[in-house]
């Protein structure tokens, strides 16, 4: 039997069901290399389940593989201990699915999730949160990052960014710094500009959700930006507009830096940008076109196919105004293929 136990947030064994399984388990693996499970309570549980229990650490890599765990709890009883509760780790959902592939009974103990948690500690409204992404180091974590939130924005959703831990080979742990992933937000905005990250936009910067020394920390970029936000690990939300109760709730459960503010009052959608960018463009290169062809004195039919290009750009516009959003894109998207095709045609670069 197969048995996926859930550490919880903090440094305390939350559930008695999971003292009394782990006793009776043959095997216990603990991951804690994707999320941090601390040593005050590893010294909590071995103290608990005494020294004639073995707790093995494993890696990331052996929990998706799986296929020792698998083996085993054929003919054994495996506990795997994780972080918060395990359901909320796709890791674990899958190999919870193998098992069950595979004709071995799994059993779930629930926990305190760090998600909910960290939520429920901001005072925002679970049902307004958007797609959870994480930022990494590595660069290309902010593009995806970056655009998560200007979609969660445009639905009126407040965005939980979750920041990259890991445990090397060595035990040396890392956390990503809020002020890194500021940073990394910044300079998305440069690169990509829908114009909705600057020093302005407010964030609710949460550290060490569930332990003595947790910290909430809200305000605008510039004010939060030099701060020493200590050990994580850490967790950023990215809020939309709050509502009257969610202000409140961050008045009075957050450190202030600035009063709250609206993130969406900035924010454009996609067509937006596009028209805003596009229409001008596609207009000067059609006043460029047309100079061309005066000059040469080419035939008329290709002033019309001008003209109907600056009518596609027309009906864009109109189309944006009505609220048809696809429309105007797609009208967009016409005009623009007139332009290069007849730049092609007349060998205009």
């Amino acid at each position: 039997m197969l048995y996926l136990i859930g550490a919880g947030i903090y440094d305390n064994f939350e559930m008695c069901d999971s003292v009394s399984i782990l006793k009776d388990c043959d095997r216990i693996y603990i991951e804690r290399f994707t999320s941090p499970i601390s040593d005050h309570f590893i010294q909590i549980l071995k103290s608990t389940l005494g020294s004639g229990k073995k707790i093995e650490f494993v890696k990331r890599w052996f929990v998706e593989d799986g296929r020792q765990i698998l083996d085993e709890s054929k003919t054994l009883n495996v506990g795997l201990v994780s972080y918060g509760d395990p359901t909320m780790a796709t890791t674990f959902t899958e190999l919870r699915i193998r098992a069950i592939k595979n004709d071995i009974v799994v059993k779930v103990i629930h926990a305190a999730s760090g998600i909910t948690s960290l939520v429920g500690e901001s005072g925002l409204q679970i049902y307004k949160m958007g797609k959870i992404v994480t930022m990494m180091e590595e660069r290309q974590s902010a593009i995806s990052v970056y655009t998560t939130i200007f979609n969660n924005l445009n639905l009126n959703c407040h965005t939980v960014i979750l920041t990259e831990y890991r445990q090397d080979e060595n035990e040396s742990v890392f956390f990503l710094k809020p002020n890194d992933v500021i940073s990394k937000l910044l300079d998305a905005e440069k690169d990509i500009k829908y114009e909705f990250v600057s020093e302005d936009s407010f964030l609710i910067i949460l550290s060490r959700i569930g332990t003595d020394s947790q910290r909430i920390v809200s305000g605008k970029i510039r004010s939060l930006f030099g701060i020493d936000y200590g050990n994580g690990p850490h967790a950023i939300i990215f809020p939309s507009k709050l509502h009257f109760t969610e202000e409140d709730a961050v008045l009075n459960l957050t450190e202030i830096l600035d009063a709250p503010s609206d993130n969406t009052v900035v924010i454009k959608s996609i067509s937006e940008h596009m028209i805003n960018r596009y229409e001008p463009m596609i207009r000067n290169e059609i006043k460029q076109i047309r100079e061309s062809i005066i000059s040469k004195k080419k035939e008329n039919i290709q002033l019309e196919m001008l003209e109907n290009a600056e009518l596609y750009l027309d009906d864009a516009i109109q189309f944006f105004r009505q609220g048809k959003k696809e429309l105007a894109v797609l009208s967009i998207g016409y005009a623009d293929g007139l332009v290069d095709s007849m730049k092609q045609m007349l060998e205009i670069e």
